[in-house]
C-alpha cells in the first residue's frame, strides 16, 4: 500500500519546520515567495495532494452545496519546473472561480506501462485537465472514459482528427524556424538540436520548424547533431544529455533545444568541458522558465506565457460543459521569440567545435 504524504515528510525532506511547510502549502502571507515555491515543488515531486497554489481560493461546492470537482492529470515529474506551476496556477485559478475545486492526479511510470487509470469516474468529477503528454495508449484509454477533457500538448502519435478531446498548444514550429534561420543568417552551418520528439506533439512541432530552417538554407545535414529521441523522456535529465553530448566527435557550433530545461543542462555540460555561450557554441531554448534567470546572460528562448496556457486549458473545459456536442477544438496560444545573449552573432569560424 502507498505511503500518504504529510507536512511531516515534506518538512523533514526539505529541513524545515512543519509549520512553515503548513503555512507555505496554504500560502500564508508570513512566507516568502521563495520558500513557497520550494515547498510546493517538493510537496508535488513527492505526491502531496493538499496544495493551495499562490493567489488561489477554493469555493469547492456548487450552490446546492454538492462538490464539483475538476481533475488535474499529470505526470509527477513535470512539476518541479516553474513552467508547470504556472500552468496548474492557471488552471486552479479559473476553475476555482466557477466554483470547482481542482484535484491533484499523479500518474506513475508503471501506470502508464500497465495502462491504469485513475480512479476519476466518481459522481463529484465533472471533467479533466491532461498536463503534458503521455504515451498514445494511456491517452486513448483515458478519454474512452464518459468525461469531458482537455489536453494541453500530447503526444505526437494521436491524430487531432477525430480526437475525443480538446487539445490547448502554444505555437511551436514557427518560432523555432524563426531562431534556426536566424542562427543561419548569422553564420552558423552546422545546427543541432536537441529533444525527445516522441515525448509530445510541441517538441516534434519544434523539430520540424528546426528542419524547415535548415532545409531552406540548404545547410548540409549532420544526423550525429540532431538528438532527437523518440523514446519519451530522454534526454530530460542532465545524465542523459551529458551522456549524448559527450559521445560526438565535435560540437555543432550552435544547438537549438526544444525547451529552456534541456538548454539550461547542455550549458551545464559545456560550462564543464571549458566551452563558452555563445563564444564557442550558441544556445537557445523554448518557454522563458524562471530558473534560466540564473545564468549570469540572457537566454534566446520563446515566451509562451505559460500561466495563460493553464487558463484557456481551463476555460475550454468549462465551454466543453456548456455545450458537450460542440464539434472538438484545438486551439493555439500565439508566442514570442526572445532573442538573449546566448545566440549573439559568431565570429567568422564556422567550423564544429572540437570536443
Amino acid at each position: 500500500m502507498t505511503k500518504k504524504i504529510t507536512t511531516s515528510d515534506i518538512s523533514d525532506k526539505l529541513g524545515l519546520s512543519r509549520n512553515t511547510v503548513s503555512k507555505a502549502l496554504n500560502d500564508h502571507p508570513s512566507i516568502t515567495d521563495a520558500t513557497k515555491r520550494k515547498v510546493i515543488e517538493q510537496a508535488l515531486a513527492m505526491g502531496y495532494k493538499k496544495v493551495k497554489l499562490p493567489g488561489a481560493s477554493y469555493p469547492a461546492t456548487s450552490p446546492a452545496g454538492q462538490t464539483k470537482s475538476i481533475v488535474y492529470l499529470t505526470k509527477g515529474h513535470l512539476h518541479v519546473t516553474s513552467f508547470w506551476m504556472h500552468v496548474m496556477r492557471g488552471v486552479e485559478e479559473i476553475v476555482s472561480q466557477h466554483g470547482y475545486e481542482m484535484k491533484l492526479n499523479f500518474v506513475k511510470p508503471e501506470d502508464i506501462h500497465s495502462l491504469t487509470l485513475p480512479p476519476i469516474t466518481g459522481p463529484d468529477i465533472k471533467g479533466v485537465i491532461v498536463a503534458g503528454s503521455i504515451s498514445k495508449e494511456y491517452t486513448e484509454k483515458l478519454l474512452e472514459l464518459p468525461l469531458p477533457t482537455v489536453c494541453i500538448s500530447i503526444n505526437p502519435d494521436i491524430p487531432l482528427s477525430n480526437l475525443n478531446a480538446d487539445v490547448v498548444l502554444m505555437e511551436n514550429e514557427d518560432s523555432t524556424y524563426r531562431i534556426t534561420r536566424q542562427l543561419v543568417q548569422s553564420g552558423h552551418e552546422d545546427i543541432g538540436f536537441i529533444g525527445d520528439i516522441g515525448s509530445c506533439r510541441s517538441f516534434m512541432e519544434r523539430w520540424l520548424g528546426f528542419q524547415r530552417a535548415v532545409l531552406e538554407a540548404k545547410l548540409p545535414a549532420v544526423p550525429e547533431h540532431y538528438l532527437i529521441s523518440e523514446t519519451p523522456d530522454n534526454f530530460q535529465s542532465y545524465e542523459d544529455i551529458s551522456q549524448a553530448l559527450a559521445a560526438l566527435n565535435a560540437l555543432p557550433t550552435a544547438f537549438v533545444c526544444a525547451n529552456d530545461r534541456i538548454a539550461l543542462h547542455v550549458i551545464k555540460y559545456l560550462n564543464g568541458i571549458g566551452k563558452k555561450v555563445p563564444e564557442d557554441i550558441a544556445i537557445s531554448g523554448f518557454d522563458q522558465v524562471d530558473e534560466a534567470e540564473f545564468l549570469g546572460y540572457t537566454l534566446t528562448t520563446v515566451s509562451n506565457d505559460d500561466y495563460q496556457l493553464g487558463v484557456r486549458a481551463a476555460e475550454q473545459l468549462l465551454q466543453r460543459l456548456d455545450n458537450p456536442n460542440r464539434p472538438h477544438e484545438t486551439v493555439r496560444l500565439a508566442t514570442e521569440v526572445i532573442w538573449g545573449e546566448s545566440t549573439s552573432s559568431k565570429s567568422a569560424s564556422t567550423k564544429s567545435a572540437t570536443i
